[in-house]
C-alpha cells in the first residue's frame, strides 16, 4: 500500500485546518495517510498542535518562525518530515472531500509518466470545476503579457475587476486527460516530483504554482493529469480575501517575473 502526505499550511485560520483535519480523518486510507501542517501564523501553537493531535494522532505540526508563503510552506512540511511518501497532496485547507474513498479514487491506475494529479476542484458556491487549469502550454507573448499586467498596480486592479466582472464562463473540455497545468488549491505530486521542485530552490512566495510544477514536469518529460472522478469541494478565498491587493500585486509580479526568467526566456 502506497503512502500519501497531505501537507497544508496554517496562516491564522486554525478552525478552518482543523475542520480540514476533521474532514480528512474519515478518510478510508486514513491509515496511509500523514498530515503535515507548517504553522506560517498561529496564534498558540501548542494549543493548536494538542487539537490537532485529538483528530490525526499521528500529524505533524512545523513551526518555521516565519511566514513562508503556499507552496514554500507546503515543502517545508515534506523537508522536515523526512518520510519516505509515494505522493505527496499539496492543499488548500478551504476544500473538503465528498467522496470517502477519495485517495483511492485519485490515485488509481496511474502511470509512470504521471507526475502530477489533479482533481476535479468543484467550487463550491456555483458548482463550477476550476480543472484543467490550462490544457496547453501559454505562449511566450501571453507570459510577457502577464508580466506587464502585475509589474503595475493599476494594470493589476484593472485586470482583476474586468475578471471578476465577466459574465460568462470559460468553456472547458471536461474529462479526465492529460494537460498542461493542474489548479492549485488542491493537488498530488509524484515524491520524484517533489525532489525536483525541493532541489529547484523555487523563488515564488504565492501565486504562479500552476505553471512552476507544469514547467518542471515537463522539462522531466513527465506529464500532469486531471483525474475528473476524483472531487473535492473548494470554499474558495477564505484566506487570500483578507490578503490587501497590492501585497497580491506584489506577489504575482515576483512569480510571473520568476517564472518567465527561468523558463520563457529561451
Amino acid at each position: 500500500m502506497r503512502y500519501i502526505a497531505v501537507t497544508v499550511i496554517c496562516y491564522n485560520n486554525e478552525n478552518e485546518v482543523l475542520d480540514f483535519a476533521k474532514n480528512l480523518s474519515r478518510q478510508s486510507l486514513i491509515d496511509h495517510i500523514q498530515l503535515l501542517v507548517t504553522c506560517n501564523l498561529c496564534n498558540d501553537i501548542k494549543d493548536f498542535r494538542n487539537k490537532l493531535t485529538q483528530i490525526i494522532p499521528s500529524v505533524m505540526v512545523f513551526d518555521p518562525g516565519k511566514n513562508l508563503g503556499y507552496l514554500p510552506g507546503c515543502l517545508y512540511g515534506i523537508e522536515k518530515s523526512q518520510g519516505n511518501y509515494s505522493w505527496v497532496m499539496i492543499s488548500n485547507t478551504d476544500i473538503s472531500f465528498p467522496q470517502e474513498n477519495y485517495f483511492e479514487i485519485a490515485l488509481a491506475g496511474i502511470s509512470d509518466e504521471i507526475w502530477c494529479i489533479g482533481p476535479c476542484i468543484k467550487l463550491a458556491k456555483s458548482g463550477e470545476c476550476q480543472n484543467p487549469f490550462l490544457i496547453k502550454r501559454p505562449s511566450k507573448a501571453r507570459i510577457n503579457l502577464w508580466c506587464l499586467i502585475y509589474s503595475c498596480y493599476s494594470f493589476f486592479r484593472v485586470y482583476f475587476m474586468l475578471h471578476s466582472m465577466k459574465k460568462e464562463k470559460i468553456v472547458k473540455d471536461l474529462c479526465s486527460q492529460i494537460v498542461y497545468a493542474v489548479h492549485g488549491s488542491c493537488f498530488f505530486l509524484k515524491k520524484d516530483c517533489v525532489s525536483k521542485i525541493i532541489g529547484e530552490k523555487i523563488k515564488i512566495f504565492m501565486y504562479g504554482e500552476e505553471l512552476l510544477v507544469a514547467e518542471l514536469v515537463r522539462e522531466c518529460e513527465k506529464k500532469c493529469w486531471v483525474n475528473l472522478n476524483a472531487v473535492v469541494l473548494h470554499n474558495e478565498n477564505r484566506v487570500t480575501s483578507k490578503i490587501g491587493s497590492k501585497k497580491k500585486q506584489f506577489w504575482f509580479n515576483q512569480s510571473f517575473s520568476y517564472l518567465k526568467e527561468r523558463f520563457f526566456n529561451v
